[in-house]
């Protein structure tokens, strides 16, 4: 597709496609894919992160969903897993977030989600693709029918009545906001559970900007600064969270998703024992699940396929190395703070620390990076990364693997390495990075 990557819609706001204009043709074509499937009622949440830009995209799409006599209700800054929770608990047809997620403050871009709080199907973003018709004026219309506070107070209320009161009495959290959706939120949730919470960039600098999850480094030298617990950082819509032990070592997503599947089943509460996590996730994630007889069934990368696997193996918790976990039989989608307080549970009702907890899972060394290419030419066609795929595969044989992908939302090349031996993990990434860096 043209505009629809593996999370909705992104680019450089101004630059290229994404305009205003190009704002107002989407809310319209959104209009008239609610019409053709009937969905009901005619009325659709709309939400934001603190991009700039934001209001602009956001106006704008409305302004064309207006034309088709669609409502909009605007619930402001909130969270992305905020707008929907709110959606799957709420009678609206879809719901709309303006956001480029954890990308630079320049980028700006649309997640869609349908009445259960779930991300569009594909079959669905093409419809909406093919129904966008950019022209060269259009009706600005900066009034919404409604705005809404209330999504806020329903993320908090669900969130905490899900969890034992005062789970981080006693507990010291740094939490790195990125200048972003969670602003409010986390700190609001965190410190109702009874924690004492060390909010950092709360938005006076830039969404992402050398913060969030994206940089850990800030973070980890903030839990070391102020001698905390553990440190949580969001990235800009606050759909994903990156953890810090109280040494400031940074936790692993694989091994965040691997200590709460260890946890949620000797609880009792891991359906059929079994987890879902991407071709992206490590490993040695599933090695180490196995000892504990927890089965890992694979997915596609990005949170709407690991929606969609849970559902199929009917399971409740997966995840993608990133950050994003999903805990379905609490929230409908990839939830950041939801991840922290299910982090906190398995503090308060276990005797380890999160550090000694995240050591059950041992990954293989591995070294991933990412490469900017000015086109997404077909991999096959490249002669030479083909035959230096083909050779690193010989290398490794059953002993590791290497996953090269193009970025369904940014111009970049990603590029992961694993093996057994970190030495051999070195030698291959780096001949088949110059490979990337010589030809794409």
């Amino acid at each position: 597709m043209k505009y629809f990557g593996t999370d909705g819609i992104r680019s450089t706001f101004d630059s290229g496609f994404l305009t205003d204009k190009f704002a107002f043709a989407l809310g319209k074509a959104v209009g008239k894919f609610i019409e053709i499937k009937n969905l009901k009622p005619k009325k659709i949440l709309l939400a934001k992160d603190t991009r700039p830009s934001g209001e602009i995209l956001l106006n704008a799409f409305y302004s064309g969903l207006s034309e088709c006599k669609i409502s909009g209700i605007s619930a402001g800054i909130i969270p992305t897993p905020a707008l929907a929770l709110c959606i799957s608990k709420k009678n609206f047809a879809m719901g709309v977030m303006v956001t480029a997620s954890h990308n630079p403050v320049h980028d700006n871009g649309f997640k869609f989600f349908n009445s259960n709080g779930n991300k569009l199907q594909n079959s669905d973003e093409e419809i909406i693709e093919g129904l966008i018709e950019i022209k060269n004026g259009f009706l600005s219309n900066n009034t919404f029918l409604e705005t809404t506070n209330s999504a806020k107070d329903l993320y908090f209320n669900h969130l905490v009545k899900n969890f034992p009161k005062g789970i981080l009495k006693g507990k010291k959290i740094v939490a790195d906001l990125a200048n972003g959706a969670t602003k409010e939120t986390t700190p609001r949730i965190l410190s109702d559970m009874g924690a004492k919470v060390v909010s950092i960039n709360t938005g006076n600098g830039k969404i992402n900007e050398f913060v969030g999850s994206e940089y850990p480094s800030v973070l980890s030298d903030e839990v070391k600064l102020h001698s905390a617990d553990f440190g949580i950082a969001h990235d800009g819509d606050g759909d994903r969270v990156i953890f810090c032990d109280s040494e400031g070592r940074i936790i692993k997503g694989d091994k965040i998703l691997g200590l709460l599947a260890i946890h949620e089943k000797k609880q009792g509460r891991l359906p059929s024992n079994s987890i879902v996590a991407t071709i992206h996730s490590n490993s040695g994630l599933q090695h180490s699940l196995k000892k504990y007889g927890i089965t890992l069934h694979s997915s596609s990368v990005g949170d709407r396929f690991v929606a969609q696997k849970l559902k199929e193996i009917d399971t409740t918790l997966g995840g993608e190395s990133s950050g994003h976990i999903i805990a379905n039989n609490i929230a409908p989608s990839g939830d950041g703070l939801l991840t922290a307080l299910l982090i906190s549970r398995v503090l308060y009702e276990s005797a380890g620390s999160l550090f000694e907890l995240a050591e059950q899972i041992s990954l293989w060394p591995c070294k991933e990076g990412s490469f900017f290419v000015k086109e997404k030419i077909p991999l096959d066609s490249c002669y030479s990364l083909k035959k230096g795929l083909e050779d690193a595969n010989r290398i490794l044989n059953k002993d590791g693997r290497i996953l090269l992908r193009y970025s369904g939302t940014e111009p970049k090349i990603r590029l992961l390495v694993e093996a057994i031996e970190s030495t051999v993990v070195e030698e291959i990434f780096t001949e088949i990075a110059k490979i990337i860096e010589d030809e794409l």
